[in-house]
Formats: C-alpha cells, structure tokens, sequence
C-alpha cells in the first residue's frame, strides 16, 4: 500500500488525530501563512529534514507550528557550557532555566534569528539555538543566543531582551567541530540577510522602539 500524505497548517486538538486515523498516513505539519514568512525562505528544507519519508518506514514528524512567533522574552544572562568563546570563537548568552522552560512548546528546536539587547544597549542583531545541541550531546534543554556585535567584556548578570522573528533550519549534529563551526557562520550570514527585509526591521521597532516590553511572550 503506498504511503499518503495528509498536510495541515496545524496541528492543534483533533486534528493531528483525524489525519492520523487515514490509513498509512503520514502527518506533515505545514505552517500557515504567517509561519512561512517566519521560515527564512526554506520550508520545504525543513519539511524534508523533519520529516524523512523512506519506503516501507512510517514516521509522524513533530509538529512544526510557527504561530509562536514572533516571540519576545527576557532574562539575566547565566554562565553556560563556556563553549561559545572558547571552542567556537563566537560568543553565546545563555538564559536561565525558568525562560527556557516558558518558551512555548510550538516553537521546534533549532537555529532562530531575530533581534536582541543587552540592558539597555542598542539593538542588534541575533542569530540563536533553541535544543539540545546534538553535537555535544547535552541532557539539558538550552537556549543559546549570539548577539551579532562586538562587544567589549562579558555581560553576565545584564538583562538580556530578545524577540525571536523566524527559523533557519533544525538542529542537528555535525562530523567535525569544523563542520559545526562552518554552519554557525552560515546561520549568522543567512541570519544578518533575512534581517535587513522590511518585515523584521518593523518587528525590531516593535518591540524595542515603540511598545513596552513584556516578560515572556507576544
């Protein structure tokens, strides 16, 4: 019997349920409009990552629903993993354990960008990792950001504020520490690109300029 394909822009209550009822169905989760635009320009890339079809192989891919972002949340910067700087050269800003645990559970793990500030610092930039961090293995749920910025000195204990505006790609484990390095450098260019479009630069006025700021949310 051949596999089908029942696609939903999502998949809240009943219906992942009633697509899974088709027989040999295969459940892919397909944004809606506003998630698309939140994708960076590569849904059908992170369709096929998440949810590999092989022959004779059923497999219900996670829900990938972007209607969580974009996403504004904030917290004191913690000591991590101390890997960002020294293994990687690019410097990361971890979250505490309680924002992490609030982000919601619609946004997939994987490489964001969007835009962030550090207490009451100019805007700029950010490209972040939401997951485990396959390559490393690690057991705990982390969220790591990187601030595209020189900056001085560390800023742990500062505030950080960010909103998360759209998705590069998912999280995944490389062969090399080389390899791993190479893709970080890419997801900043691809996210420095998709944050000189209009939409996002409006969403940095938004959030930062023009609104007061919440502590977790919309």
């Amino acid at each position: 019997m051949s596999q089908r394909r029942v696609c939903s822009s999502r998949l809240g209550c009943g219906s992942g349920s009633a697509a899974g009822g088709v027989a040999e169905a295969l459940v892919l989760p397909v944004p809606s409009t506003d998630g698309l635009r939140s994708l960076g320009g590569h849904p059908v890339e992170v369709i096929r990552d998440i949810a590999p079809v092989e022959p004779g192989k059923k497999k219900v891919a996670r829900g990938l629903v972007m209607t969580a972002l974009p996403y504004y949340c904030s917290g004191e910067v913690v000591k991590g993993f101390g890997r960002g700087s020294k293994e990687l050269g690019i410097p990361t800003a971890n979250f505490p354990e309680h924002v992490v645990d609030n982000i919601p559970a619609d946004l997939t793990t994987g490489i964001y960008y969007g835009w962030g500030s550090v207490g009451d610092g100019e805007v700029h930039k950010m490209v972040m990792s939401i997951g485990w961090n396959p390559f490393y293995k690690n057991t705990k749920k982390s969220v790591e950001t990187h601030i595209i910025h020189q900056f001085n000195e560390d800023f742990y204990g500062e505030v950080l504020s960010i909103v998360i505006v759209g998705y590069i790609r998912p999280e995944k484990s490389f062969d090399s520490l080389d390899a791993l390095i190479a893709a970080i450098h890419s997801d900043i260019e691809e996210a420095k690109k998709q944050l000189d479009l209009p939409e996002y630069r409006k969403l940095k006025d938004k959030y930062f300029n023009n609104s007061p700021k919440i502590m977790n949310g919309h």
